[in-house]
């Protein structure tokens, strides 16, 4: 291919200086050298240039005939063979020619990436040379696509243009380069102006042969060299200036633009001497100043005295490119993309920047830092320095540090210096080619007059041929929130077993040597803590001042966790005189190794007398003299997302915490907000509520929450709507109502104050309901309203459990969430709805509930599944279950609800048939008729042990109260009725009879799709409205209560 290096920039193109480019398409030779694709128009190929000029006097070019209707008529090449790289050069220029003067759009795309400029054709009927800035995608690495829109937008239009020579160069303009003529004037105010000369001292950053020199005057603190433009500078898009300055001393260097009243000025420090080096600067704050045509440079400002002589060269200004917009992070002072604040002093020139080498989770940014490690004898401490003209203000940020990625492992020295005293501390590197970030705490140098900070990389050993480290985000940062315990150099909490009870809860040890530093906790000195004999071990942490939570709510700590420990929970309590313990937990993820976990108490925050931290590590498991250790508890500000990891439950509307899943508020959202529970109680232990200011006055009688659904709520089976409201008023009417498509309405009292009521509203008669808005009316049809109330778990229930609740065979009819308790290795695990190993005899179901009992279960072990409603005996106080066990034992049911005042009930009855479905039935007539249970709870052999060897058993068709369930087995067929309807053909109302038994009537059409359902209220016959069926053929049926089909006919409408 002609044209060797087309979409590669070769290492040689840097000699060209600022006339280096990359040519993509020039069409030399009468060939193309992309692939043109014309997806709409035509793409004439390459044709002999139709009017050579002085812009393009090519002698082939390329032709295009917009299509006519097409706005955008696609003209591309599709599938370039590498990604473009605009690194460097993002300056795209194109010649075109056309009849007419359009607009010309350029863009570049690729998977997930795209950049684009729009530019104007300036004349028509001659070649005009267009200029598309493209820096934005300077970081894109997935560009495989050019596209050109001739015209962008006009439909109509049909022109043929002809292009050319499609390259990229590098997307700067050269303001001053001292080798060609710049148009402008260069002279001086106060010192001399010495004119150009010959580069004193070219380097890596500067090697041109001329450059301009300026001498300051001894008599005057401010020295100008002065240029002036042949015209206003352009600042809209180009007013990133850099500019190359030789100083003989380490000083400050001035940088001003300014002209017609406006004026714009930045102060850089000064720290490399007698060489040269580059300086940024920033005017994107000046893009709308119109009028600056005047460069002021000065070396040394506001310092008389000076007689210095420097050297400056290529001033030069770019695009800010894609760091137009980025926000700017006083914590930085080099990312090495946007926020290049730094001043580098000595090791200067061991730093360049390139390309990240390997993004990660923890560093993504598109270009890093690489330090080139001296080598040899005598640089085991040779530095990086960053240098200040002034004392660094450390009074707020003074937390030092960087992401590294080390070749090595070694030492990461971090050092402070300049000022009374320097400070440095050491940093073991341990995790290697991999990014890690590393900060150390300065904030005791406070005001001790410090101006550099410095790194050594792999200190106090001679670097290597090839040692090579990559450097990011170098920043002081604000310390985060309240260091409580760090162990270094003593301990500052008063750490000891709970109750100083060594027996029961173990050992402590600190200040102790760190066994395992990461990148985590690299800290020298750690604590470490041994368990006691009680399964509940708890290390006791006293402090002298209470903990105060208004601010930093979250506590962290780095935990050191035995090897084997994944999935473990510590639990950390804050204790209170006043307000008893409370308690978060978090989980081991990486066991065997440092980790923070982090426990957000914000709910806590207003709790003043928390004097004591505890830690209990695996709660509940005896572990004697298992090791723990611990660091750096600090408080911070709140970062935990407690809602991680929770699936949205769709019958929830909104619990004001994790299950805010219809959050559309469109009526009253002004007067509701998310606040801390105050008012915990075992009704209600909820950490966040919503708060309800109820207006009042004339016009507020329906003042209330209304929340839009996003489709209509199903309620064939949860069509219970439960709310909790705190109230300050007694007897308080309340309004509950479903609109927008239908409108359902129930009223109901809250009938005490200053306590949690909980609603229960049955919506049960509008199933199959068209509405889309449920809307809460506090205080209804009072015209004086006013008070705050308290308002939580707003979600849909099923109606209490009754009759045939788990036959497995539906999703409504199946218990899966029955969850192993005390029953190792299944601790936690769900109990598995399996196949039936038995469909024989009183149960020939499918499926059925496998419970599998460890050999090594101890004597009380067993199941439990939290209902979605209460157990709901209905006056017969009884449960019956089939069991099929291989052995003769005992079966237990349990009914019980944690912090309710009832206690909880357990029948035991034993089965008496071997490997064959049995009917087991427990009296709970000894459950009070006022009693609340959600909880039930199975466990077999209950007061044996294992035996060695896992035991399964099965139970399936779990029944409450009165029914049975009759679902349809796997081997026989089920007896339906069949229901009278008449007349039959119908037109629009079918007489349905037959149907003792039927609590719910359904119409399917040909292909099974449900149309329409409907209550029967029992009742033996019924009118149904078919006027809405187009005509065809459709079946009804019918079931009882506890969803068994039980009748059905076919119809005929006409």
């Amino acid at each position: 291919m002609k044209n060797a290096f087309l979409l590669t920039l070769f290492a040689f193109l840097g000699y060209f200086g600022a006339h280096a480019q990359i040519v993509y398409e020039d069409f030399e030779g009468g060939t193309s050298d992309l692939n043109w694709t014309a997806a709409d128009g035509t793409y004439n190929g390459v044709l002999a240039n139709p009017a050579p000029d002085a812009v393009n006097g090519s002698g082939f070019v390329g032709s295009y005939t917009k299509a006519m209707g097409f706005g955008y008529s696609l003209f591309w090449v599709p599938d370039l063979a590498q990604p473009l790289d605009l690194s460097e050069f993002s300056r795209f220029k194109l010649k075109v020619w056309c009849a007419e003067a359009t607009p010309v759009l350029l863009k570049l795309e690729g998977t997930g990436q795209a950049v684009e400029k729009q530019a104007m054709i300036t004349a028509a009927n001659q070649w005009v040379e267009l200029s598309f800035d493209l820096s934005k995608g300077e970081n894109m690495d997935q560009l495989t696509k050019i596209i050109i829109f001739f015209d962008p937008g006009n439909d109509p239009s049909a022109n043929t243009y002809y292009f050319d020579d499609l390259v990229a160069e590098k997307n700067e303009n050269v303001i001053e380069d001292f080798e060609t003529p710049s148009g402008i004037t260069w002279t001086d105010l106060n010192g001399t102006y010495n004119g150009v000369v010959t580069n004193p001292d070219p380097n890596q950053i500067n090697g041109s042969a001329m450059v301009g020199s300026f001498t300051n005057d001894p008599n005057s603190d401010y020295s100008f060299a002065f240029g002036t433009a042949s015209a206003p500078l352009d600042l809209s898009t180009y007013n990133q200036f850099s500019i190359k300055l030789y100083a003989p001393k380490a000083t400050q260097l001035l940088f001003k633009l300014e002209g017609g009243g406006q004026n714009k000025e930045f102060t850089k420090n000064v720290a490399v001497t007698n060489a040269w080096q580059e300086y940024n600067f920033d005017f994107s704050s000046a893009k709308d100043f119109t009028e600056l045509d005047k460069i002021l440079v000065v070396f040394s400002p506001g310092v008389s005295g000076s007689m210095d002589t420097f050297y400056i060269d290529d001033i030069v200004v770019s695009p800010q490119g894609s760091c137009e917009g980025v926000e700017a992070d006083p914590e930085i002072i080099d990312d090495f993309d946007c926020m290049r604040n730094a001043i580098y002093g000595l090791g200067w020139d061991s730093l360049d920047v390139i390309k990240n080498p390997g993004p990660d989770a923890l560093n993504t940014s598109p270009k890093v830092g690489r330090v080139r490690d001296r080598a040899g004898a005598g640089t085991e401490y040779y530095p990086l320095v960053i240098s200040y003209a002034n004392p660094i203000d450390l009074s707020e940020r003074n937390q030092f540090g960087l992401k590294l990625w080390a070749p090595k492992a070694g030492t990461l020295l971090l050092k402070i210096e300049g000022g009374s005293s320097p400070k440095e501390v050491p940093v073991q590197v341990t995790e290697l080619n991999k990014w890690v970030e590393y900060s150390v705490d300065f904030s005791d140098q406070v005001g001790k007059g410090h101006t550099r900070l410095v790194m050594f990389f792999n200190a106090g050993v001679n670097g290597e041929p090839g040692d090579i480290y990559y450097i990011d985000d170098i920043k002081l940062a604000a310390r985060k929130g309240i260091v409580l315990e760090d162990f270094q150099g003593g301990v500052h909490l008063g750490w000891q077993a709970l109750n100083q009870d060594d027996v029961l809860h173990g050992t402590f040890s600190g200040p102790t040597a760190n066994s395992s530093p990461n990148s985590v906790n690299n800290s020298t000195e750690v604590g470490c803590y041994s368990k006691g004999a009680s399964p509940f071990s708890t290390l006791q942490g006293i402090s002298l001042n209470n903990f105060d939570l208004s601010v930093y709510s979250q506590f962290n700590v780095d935990v050191l966790s035995p090897a084997g420990s994944d999935g473990a929970v510590v639990r950390m309590q804050l204790s209170s005189p006043t307000e008893g313990n409370k308690e978060v937990e978090a989980k081991i993820t990486t066991s065997g190794q440092w980790e923070t976990l982090s426990f957000d108490f914000s709910p806590f925050s207003a709790i003043t007398d928390f004097g004591e931290v505890r830690l209990i590590f695996d709660p509940g498991t005896t572990a004697q003299n298992e090791s723990w250790c611990i660091d750096n508890l600090t408080q911070t500000l709140t970062t935990v997302d407690p809602c991680v990891d929770v699936v949205p439950n769709t019958q929830i509307i909104d619990d004001f915490e994790c299950q805010r899943n219809y959050d559309n508020i469109f009526y009253g959202a002004s007067d509701l907000k998310v606040v801390n529970n105050s008012q915990i109680t075992t009704e209600n232990g909820s950490l966040k509520v919503g708060e309800y200011a109820d207006p009042a006055g004339a016009g507020t009688e329906f003042a209330g929450i209304g929340f839009q659904l996003p489709a209509p709520p199903d309620l064939s089976l949860a069509n219970q709507l439960e709310v909790q409201v705190y109230s300050p008023f007694d007897n308080v009417p309340f309004l509950f109502k479903l609109q927008s498509g239908d409108n359902v309405e129930v009223f109901d009292t809250l009938p005490e104050k200053n306590k949690w009521h909980t609603f229960s509203i049955d919506f049960s008669g509008a199933e199959g309901t068209a509405a889309t808005q449920l809307v809460i009316f506090f205080n209804v049809l009072s015209p004086t309203g006013g008070g705050t109330y308290l308002v939580d778990n707003i979600r849909w229930r099923r109606a209490g459990y009754n009759g045939c609740v788990a036959d497995q065979e539906s999703a409504n009819s199946t218990l899966n969430n029955f969850a192993y308790f005390n029953n190792n290795p299944y601790d936690g695990q769900t109990l598995e709805v399996a196949d039936n190993p038995m469909p024989a005899g009183i149960n020939t179901s499918s499926k059925a509930i496998k419970y599998v009992q460890s050999g090594s279960a101890p004597i009380f072990s067993g199941a439990f599944a939290q209902l979605d409603a209460n157990v709901d005996f209905k006056g017969t106080k009884q449960i019956k279950t089939k069991v099929l066990m291989d052995h003769i034992g005992t079966f237990t049911m349990k009914v019980e609800e944690f912090g309710n005042p009832f206690p909880p009930v357990e029948i035991t009855v034993p089965n008496t048939k071997m490997n064959e479905w049995e009917e087991l039935t427990f009296d709970f007539s000894a459950v009070a008729d006022d009693a609340k249970y959600s909880r039930l709870t199975v466990l077999v052999d209950l007061g044996s042990t294992g035996g060695g060897t896992d035991v399964v058993t099965y139970f399936d068709d779990i029944v409450i109260g009165e029914g049975a369930c009759g679902i349809i087995g796997t081997f026989t067929p089920p007896t339906v009725a069949s229901m009278r309807v008449s007349p039959n053909p119908a037109t629009d109302n079918l007489w349905v009879e037959n149907f003792e038994g039927v609590s719910r009537i359904a119409v399917f059409n040909a292909y099974g799709q449900r149309l329409s359902m409907a209550n029967t209220s029992n009742d033996t016959r019924t009118d149904v409205n078919i006027s809405q069926l187009p005509a065809g053929i459709y079946t009804i049926t019918g079931y009882n209560e506890q969803g068994v089909l039980v009748g059905n006919a076919k119809f005929i409408k006409q």
